[in-house]
């Protein structure tokens, strides 16, 4: 392009210091104008790259972030994180038994059912299947996962061969449970047995097993049972009672009633014998008048 202006100006009769003056106006144009489609380029490009970047870290953000939580309670006490895809992004203990199941088993990136499985399998989780402690999962997770998670959590203990049981929580619950150092499946038992008991603390309840708590919880809701039907018992023995003093009331006000009525009726008989007496003389019957 610079030698077409060149050879342009050359072909021109005009005076040479203007012809320089106008070559190198154009140019600087023209350079301008290159730098102008560079820059646009540029920026293009720029701007592709950073949507690319952000929706590749918004994906990345989707993998990574916990969304649902499974915890699984006996003595060991551990949670697993879930993200959008039912993968394992977190697996948390909460205390040292539960750190000695973790320690040896890689989760992260399992589907949550394979890695409920491989928890509850390991040879570190032996020791407490073998007793009569209760194993309990915990579901937390938003409405549009509950019912899958919930059936695969429910599927997974119903092989287990051991006394286990699912239940749910609200989401709200494992943020407290979280803040107070605690799986989701432990703050809730805890929560649970609070409304029998108002005294118990959540540092008690931390240094329990599934089963001292739930044991706690059957004892008040027994205990509180029978409380009730004493209650009733009694309150059906005032019914009882009341009732039978009504019915006595009521044979008493007719026999007395009876005994009135009998005693008028004999008065009038007596008035009645003695007004209509009548002797007989001469054939013909004279009333004597007392």
């Amino acid at each position: 392009m610079g030698n077409s202006i060149h050879d342009a100006f050359d072909n021109i009769k005009a005076d040479p210091q203007m012809k320089e003056a106008t070559k190198e106006y154009l140019a600087g144009r023209y350079q301008k104008k290159s730098s102008l489609f560079a820059n646009r380029a540029f920026f293009r490009t720029f701007a592709a790259a950073c949507a690319m970047l952000l929706l590749v870290a918004g994906g990345y953000h989707w993998t990574i972030q916990p969304v649902s939580y499974v915890s699984i309670d006996i003595n060991p006490s551990m949670e697993l994180g879930l993200n959008r895809f039912e993968r394992v992004v977190s697996a948390v203990a909460y205390n040292p038994e539960g750190e000695e199941i973790l320690q040896g088993l890689s989760l992260k990136g399992k589907k949550y059912t394979e890695a409920i499985d491989l928890v509850v399998g390991s040879e570190a989780m032996a020791p407490y299947l073998e007793k009569e402690d209760e194993l309990v999962f915990t579901v937390a997770a938003q409405s549009s996962q509950e019912k899958v998670i919930e059936a695969g959590v429910a599927h997974c203990s119903g092989h287990i061969g051991h006394s286990s049981h699912s239940v749910s929580a609200d989401m709200e619950t494992v943020n407290l449970a979280h803040d107070n150092g605690m799986s989701v499946g432990k703050y809730n038992a805890y929560l649970q047995l609070s409304e029998y008991d108002s005294t118990v603390s959540v540092d008690e309840c931390r240094h329990m097993s599934m089963s001292q708590i739930h044991g706690l919880i059957s004892e008040h809701s027994q205990g509180q049972d029978c409380h009730h039907a004493q209650q009733e018992n009694a309150e059906d023995d005032i019914s009882s009672g009341m009732q039978q003093d009504s019915v006595d009331d009521g044979t008493s006000h007719g026999m007395q009633q009876e005994s009135t009525g009998g005693g008028n009726g004999q008065e009038a008989q007596q008035q009645e014998s003695s007004d209509s007496e009548y002797i007989e003389q001469d054939g013909h019957h004279r009333r004597r008048h007392h």
